[in-house]
């Protein structure tokens, strides 16, 4: 018997035991999916097992069934699932177990999201506890529900802190032998639909499911072909929708569904196959930036952007729309392909009748298992830093500044709760938006937490960020892609939540957007001045040795003998445009972010010496105004501080201190900032 029938063997004596059509295992992967996407899109952006369920002496001997998972082709990670019937008080119940594992290289960084949970549920598949625990990060998030009449109980462990809560529901709730055995039951012809209610405990949500048979397809696996039942799966409120195969006996044979990175697939297995080696998805700048919505101009003064007027195109209307309207963000038009969307930053000058109740307000000063204001070393902090400053806004800004020059950017962190990320200072911009909003509710501010769009050196990208109550009115601050002052307007929420009911309305809001829209920007202002983008006006042109970048206003002439390249780089590589000289020269102009430093320009004089070591400091006059330069004999550049775009120049090769003047001497821009 060759390979292939030798693997088919194993997996059918597997199935030949007495084990339900697997379901639970698409839901748990759809959720994951789901994080993933969202929080692996984030800019600046093994754990210990699920405590068991106790159960009497009277087992059945469990089942095991192993899945692997691809995405795009790759080997990224598996699902082990177990089931079997316990006896308690004298009634059998059915217990299952799932544990899942993905991971994931973004940009040269290892990231990793593993789960592992129990269900229990009555013998007709009614859900009655769930113990789930997901590793994000360096420590697990556990969630335990109790599932009573008309409620579930929820316990939320982070960081050795519990939080309980009650989250409502009506109906029934289907645990994953339930949602089994109505597929069963229910899906025996073409057209046949069902429609069942669970719980994703992973992120503490009720959520609605619907299966339809669409057909029977013969399908390839692994080398033979088998009949199967093809059924088509949408879980409302996760944007997904999946292709299942089951085989004649209901059993789960493979699923589909397709994603940003290639199509997430799912296939049965054998524990020799799954566990041969798994590599993750390696996800490279060229993925990681086909994963974002590039912009159709490079805007300039992006973290001092007053107001924006943009275009957003869904590519799935199915989904339908979040509500895009905020404090400070008003749709001014909307159909089911596209809206129209004003964005304006917050201004503390104005009046503001907005009241929070007293219930509202405190309940944005509460700690919860992911904005844990109580934890000891977040309290110091903020007693430190907010403590001796009477102004609530310079409290908030202090704060923000604060974990803005603490915290390390970390790719390989995909959520952590504020408990955690006070200890390690490492993250995503879930880390530094969760940090400061439970910074600022130590120190007395009620704050939320944002999710939503940026936009960063040429693109838009998913991202974090927080608000806090001050002067009457929500008011956004942004740890993570800072400046001077409140949030700017390139921006776009699409969800706020204080996080006490943990991730899952801010996923289920986001999935809506991330990934699935394109963005136009119409107009923008900033020092009181507005833009407008013209219809069909490119980003750049390069003509008679010039560069040109139309939003940025800025030019820059190439020297005799070079060549431009690099002129579509955007966010994460920083470049704006790249010249090759005749003998090997290369000239570098790179857009920088802003930093709240003292000292804008010595902050930026470190920065330029970092780059040159020994390097000398002399000074240029660009734009009328003198200009910190470095210079050694092979490598020179200069920094350029114009409002808050920072422009970093750098010249290599042979003569580079002149080669650097020359270009410098040669780079305009007709937006200055006097």
């Amino acid at each position: 018997m060759n390979g292939n029938n030798k693997l088919i063997r194993k997996i059918k004596t597997r199935f030949s035991a007495r084990m339900r059509p697997a379901s639970r295992q698409l839901l748990n992967v759809s959720v994951l999916l789901a994080v993933v996407f969202i929080l692996l899109n984030f800019f600046f952006s093994s754990g210990q097992a699920a405590q068991a369920i106790t159960a009497s002496t009277a087992i059945e001997k469990a089942e095991t069934q192993w899945y692997l998972i691809t995405l795009g082709g790759q080997k990224i990670g598996y699902i082990k699932e177990s089931g079997q019937k316990i006896k308690e008080d004298g009634r059998w119940f059915y217990k299952s177990y799932n544990e899942s594992k993905m991971s994931f290289n973004r940009l040269g960084k290892k990231a990793e999201i593993i789960s592992n949970s129990e269900y229990l549920e009555t013998e007709d598949g009614q859900l009655k506890k769930v113990v789930s625990e997901m590793v994000m990060s360096s420590e697990p998030i556990k969630v335990e529900a109790l599932v009573e009449e008309g409620k579930i109980v929820l316990k939320t462990t982070a960081s050795g802190r519990t939080f309980s809560r009650e989250l409502p529901y009506s109906g029934q709730l289907l645990g994953p032998e339930g949602i089994s055995q109505l597929t069963q039951s229910r899906l025996r012809q073409p057209g046949d639909k069902i429609e069942y209610r669970t719980l994703l405990a992973e992120i503490s949500q009720v959520v609605t499911g619907e299966r339809q048979l669409t057909g029977e397809e013969e399908i390839d696996f692994h080398g033979k072909k088998i009949k199967t039942r093809r059924i088509e799966e949408k879980t409302q409120g996760l944007g997904s929708t999946r292709q299942v195969w089951i085989d004649e006996a209901g059993h789960e044979i493979k699923s589909v569904e397709t994603s940003p990175f290639g199509d997430l697939v799912v296939i049965a297995s054998t524990e020799e196959e799954v566990l041969a080696g798994v590599e993750g998805l390696s996800i490279n700048e060229d993925q990681y930036q086909a994963s974002l919505i590039k912009a159709n101009v490079r805007l300039p003064q992006a973290r001092n952007c007053q107001r924006l007027v943009i275009r957003i195109q869904t590519k799935k209307p199915e989904l339908g729309w979040p509500d895009l309207n905020h404090d400070y963000q008003r749709v001014i038009s909307q159909t089911a392909e596209s809206t129209i969307l004003a964005i304006s930053q917050v201004n503390l000058k104005t009046p503001s009748s907005k009241k929070l109740t007293q219930e509202e307000f405190q309940q944005y000063l509460q700690a919860n298992a992911y904005l844990d204001a109580d934890d000891p070393e977040i309290k110091k902090v903020a007693a430190a830093v907010a403590g001796p400053i009477k102004d609530s806004y310079e409290k908030a800004l202090q704060l923000r500044n604060w974990v803005t020059t603490n915290m390390t950017f970390d790719l390989g962190i995909v959520f952590a709760p504020a408990s955690e990320v006070i200890k390690n200072k490492k993250g995503t911009c879930a880390g530094y938006a969760s940090l400061l909003a439970s910074l600022l509710r130590a120190a007395g501010i009620p704050s939320r937490y944002l999710m939503g769009l940026v936009y960063v050196n040429g693109v838009w990208g998913g991202h974090a960020w927080t608000e806090a109550w001050l002067s009457d009115r929500w008011v956004p601050l942004d740890a993570a892609v800072p400046g001077p002052g409140v949030a700017d307007a390139a921006r776009l929420v699409v969800a706020a939540s204080g996080l006490e009911e943990g991730l899952g309305e801010s996923l289920t809001a986001a999935q809506k957007i991330f990934g699935q829209v394109n963005i136009e920007i119409q107009d923008y202002s900033f020092d009181g001045q507005r833009y407008r983008v013209q219809p069909g006006q490119p980003l750049y042109e390069v003509k008679d040795g010039i560069y040109f970048n139309h939003g940025l206003q800025l030019g820059l002439k190439a020297p005799a003998g070079f060549t431009f390249y690099d002129t579509d780089k955007v966010w994460p590589d920083r470049t704006l445009v790249a010249l090759k000289g005749p003998a090997g020269e290369t000239i570098k102009l790179t857009q920088e972010g802003w930093f709240p430093a003292d000292n804008l320009e010595q902050y930026l004089v470190s920065q330029l010496k970092k780059m040159v070591k020994d390097g000398r400091l002399v000074y240029q006059t660009v734009w009328e105004k003198r200009r910190p330069v470095v210079i050694s004999a092979d490598k020179s550049v200069a920094g350029i501080i114009n409002g808050v775009d920072l422009f970093v120049l750098t010249a290599e090769g042979q003569n580079s201190e002149r080669l650097l003047s020359e270009v410098l001497k040669n780079l305009s821009c007709r937006l200055v900032i006097k």
